[in-house]
């Protein structure tokens, strides 16, 4: 046991010292266990270091931090001890995970560096059991500890009631680490457990298991340019509400192994093991075929085999995939299906080709058709045991193994009581199936990894061309954007198709998303039967399943709806589950007292009331007027950590706000100065409470107090009710679809936003810059046409002349985002 002499009283300490005395514990300064056991044991004897939210933990015993620098820039830095011989740690988020590492010191360094074996506990539990946002109450819960988190637990004072508690939290933490450690060995998977990020981390390290390597590794003289092609032909899931603020009935259908299901359909095993891609112009039989396209031609499996194919069209009033700034105000890029007119040649996957002949009835202008045909098996390919199951990655596509034998589990668990072992041994093999199952999905095929400063690179894309203004994206281990690509716009077809088949029974779908359809429950029957032929396994798995049936729906736009009974003008949602959707709500604090646990059931009630005019909109007004949209982050990058300077100004260490606190963001209602003040808040108990304290503005650092600051819920409930489906025309019923005129193209990044950090607008997706190009634009322009630009003096336009050929153009201006915008 260890303390910190600078936090507690003496009355405090002496509780220690009797308590440490009466069970005979070793009772440590926290200079002395961080010098004589955490360093003697974590860096000089390389134990493993276990903790729930490590990187809170770490902060909390450091004496300081700083800015990590180099390839951990964006990390902190944590100086433990003032030894010199004891390294500092750095921790840096990688995703959703933290990546913790030793630094470099004079006896750290060269082959012998040791960088640590860190594990958070919170993270594995996450991945291993699928859930996000993981407590140590709740994961013991889960896994069933003998010891648990103690509760009813007074905080800020030592007792020896609360050193129990502290002694529980770490009894707790180990046990739930034993039994997370029982369940990786489940998989049979040889990772390391301090190298599971994600459950990705897991199905790379199947594939290494059985010897399969990563395509760009064995042809790395493969076209640059025809990578670049593929990527932008990515567009990822669809998400879409149709029906909008009326009332409909729906079941909704979802698809079995959505990915896994079209990898197989594909047989895109194959490219998986193959050892390079050979390619065939096929463009006239392309369109022959899709002259011939019908919904009983996609019902054929074996016609699934020949989609592996890029299409580069001309669009002209085509249903196609479109990634743009539906909102029109530079809040980031969405994926709609739309109709689309483009004055650039697109390349597009076959899948959504086809879905676009099959939602139109009429074939796009083709130019080119190009077919990739998998050549050889990779060598070095072996066979390996995974989850008990004898695995030759030659004969036996792995996708389906792993799928079927779930199906086989879930067949056996059928008749076997909850509460049993076996059963508990059934549903935990079964959880590690799916869950490797879709690790190997589209995912890790389409992973990049920014790196942190701009460099020199060459873009590749419709076109190619050289910047300095970017960010190098690195592919990931097993980067292979075609089957990225394939997976995804094969998922998109199978919702193409059921689109289809509920537009031929004469009714429209209400909602989909990624792998499911909400469709009339009258036609749910039909459309089951039409997927039916194509289930690719050798079980009877039934390929599009009802999960909620004869349900009310009510949307507002994507990922914004709920699935309701009304009864006698009562609402009521699932029990068990929730059956709405809150996005763009959902990452607020608790608004109501501590008695209202379910609060965005209330919030989601209260918005059908409204509709069902049950109440009005006075009565929404009342309600929340006095409540304000809070959200609760954590400081989980240095750029944040900075933004509290001000606060932490002239304050001891144990006093300021660290990194990993959590902290509160309010949302602003007030310019000054022409920008948006955005309020940043210490951490409270009571969220709400903060409105009436003083923040920092994050945009400028400065110290400022007032409720007016602050954005009231009511009028955040108000504008989530009216915000509009933007991939549509329209505001009631049945939404249209916009018709899209793409007059230019963008070259984007990686589109994953740090959601720390997304509430502020700090993260955005990259945009690559074709500098030459914007440069010639400008170099060009006469006076009257950068009159245009707001370049209204002659010495202004020859001094940004003048800085392009000294090349001190700044691309961060807003003179420079509307010249780039005339570049495209």
């Amino acid at each position: 046991m260890f303390y910190d002499i600078s936090m507690l009283t003496d009355a405090e300490i002496k509780v220690c010292e009797v308590y440490t005395s009466k069970l005979d514990i070793p009772l440590y300064t926290l200079n002395e266990f961080l010098d004589e056991v955490f360093y003697t044991e974590v860096f000089y004897l390389k134990a493993l270091c276990v903790g729930f939210n490590l990187s809170f933990d770490i902060s909390r015993i450091s004496k300081r931090v700083g800015d990590s620098r180099g390839r951990n820039k964006g990390g902190f830095t944590f100086t433990l001890s003032e030894n010199r011989f004891n390294p500092p740690i750095i921790v840096k988020k990688m995703g959703d995970a933290y990546n913790f590492k030793f630094t470099s010191t004079k006896i750290n360094k060269g082959k012998d560096k040791f960088s640590g074996y860190f594990l958070d506990a919170q993270k594995l539990a996450e991945v291993l059991l699928q859930s996000k946002h993981l407590s140590l109450d709740k994961a013991g819960q889960k896994l069933n500890t003998n010891v648990k988190k103690m509760k009813g637990i007074e905080h800020g004072k030592v007792t020896e009631r609360y050193i129990d508690y502290l002694i529980a939290d770490v009894e707790t933490t180990y046990q739930v680490y034993e039994k997370l450690i029982d369940e990786l060995d489940l998989y049979q998977i040889n990772i390391p457990p301090t190298k599971i990020y994600s459950s990705a981390s897991i199905g790379k390290y199947s594939l290494k298991q059985l010897g399969i390597q990563s395509f760009l590794d064995l042809n790395p003289e493969y076209s640059s340019e025809t990578i670049g092609n593929n990527m932008t032909s990515y567009y990822g899931g669809r998400c879409e509400c149709k029906i909008r603020k009326d009332p409909t009935k729906v079941t909704v259908l979802d698809f079995t192994s959505m990915y896994p299901t079209v990898t197989m359909e594909m047989n895109l095993w194959k490219f998986m093991i193959a050892e390079s891609l050979e390619s065939k112009d096929v463009t006239d039989e392309i369109k022959n075929m899709l002259t011939n396209l019908n919904l009983n031609y996609l019902q054929n499996k074996d016609n699934w085999k020949e989609f592996v194919v890029m299409v580069k069209l001309q669009p002209d009033y085509d249903i196609l995939p479109v990634r743009m700034d539906y909102k029109g105000n530079n809040t980031g890029y969405n994926v709609g299906v739309n109709y689309l007119t483009s004055d650039n040649e697109l390349w597009y996957a076959l899948p959504d080709v086809i879905a676009s002949v099959l939602l139109t009835g009429k074939i796009p202008e083709i130019i080119e058709a190009i077919r990739y045909i998998p050549k050889g098996v990779q060598k070095g390919l072996r066979k390996s045991q995974i989850l008990g199951i004898d695995v030759d990655p030659t004969k036996d596509n792995l996708v389906q193994v792993l799928v079927e034998e779930r199906q086989n589990l879930k067949i056996q668990m059928k008749g076997i009581d909850k509460e049993k072992p076996e059963y508990q041994q059934l549903d935990s093999r079964a959880q590690a199936i799916k869950i490797l199952v879709n690790a190997m999905s589209y995912g890790i095929f389409i992973e990049l990894n920014p790196e942190d400063k701009k460099t020199d690179i060459q873009v590749y894309g419709l076109d190619d061309f050289n910047t300095s203004e970017n960010r190098f994206e690195k592919a990931g281990n097993y980067f292979h954007p075609l089957l990225a690509v394939m997976i995804t716009a094969g998922s998109k077809l199978f919702l193409a198709m059921a689109e289809a088949k509920v537009k031929e029974l004469g009714s429209v779908h209400a909602y989909m998303d990624t792998d499911s359809i909400f469709v009339p429950p009258e036609h749910a029957q039909e459309i089951i039967d039409y997927f039916q032929p194509l289930n690719p396994y050798s079980l009877d798995i039934e390929l599009l399943k009802p999960e909620k049936e004869d349900m009310w729906f009510y949307g507002i736009s994507s990922k914004r709806y709920a699935l309701y009974i009304l009864e006698d003008k009562q609402i009521k949602f699932m029990e068990g589950e929730r059956s709405f959707k809150l996005h763009g709500l959902g990452h607020l604090t608790n608004p109501f007292p501590k008695n209202v646990d379910d609060w965005q059931a209330e919030i989601w009630e209260d918005i059908l009331m409204l509709h069902y005019g049950l109440i009005s909109e006075l009565d929404i007004e009342e309600k929340y007027s006095n409540m304000y949209a809070i959200s609760r982050l954590t400081v989980s990058t240095a750029n944040v950590l900075h933004r509290f300077d001000a606060i932490n100004k002239g304050k001891e260490w144990k006093d300021q706000i660290k990194p990993f606190n959590f902290y509160h963001v309010g949302f602003q209602v007030a310019e000054e100065d022409g920008k948006a003040v955005k309020p940043l808040a210490p951490f409270s108990n009571d969220p709400q409470s903060i409105v009436y304290e003083p923040f920092i503005d994050y945009g400028t650092g400065e110290i400022k107090e007032g409720s007016h600051y602050f954005k009231p819920l009511s009028r955040t409930i108000m504008q989530y009710v009216e915000h509009l489906e933007h991939k549509f025309d329209g505001e009631i019923g049945v939404l249209e679809r916009k018709h899209v005129h793409a007059d230019g193209v963008v070259y984007i990044g990686k589109e994953a936003n740090n959601i720390d950090e997304q509430e502020l607008n700090v993260t955005k997706v990259q945009e690559f810059i074709n500098v030459e190009e914007i440069e010639q634009l400008i170099l060009g322009l006469t006076p009257k046409e950068a009159m245009v630009y707001g370049i209204k003096h002659r010495s202004d336009l020859i001094r940004l002349k003048k800085n392009v050929v000294e090349r001190k153009l700044n691309f961060k201006t807003k003179l420079m985002r509307e010249l780039m915008n005339r570049a495209i």
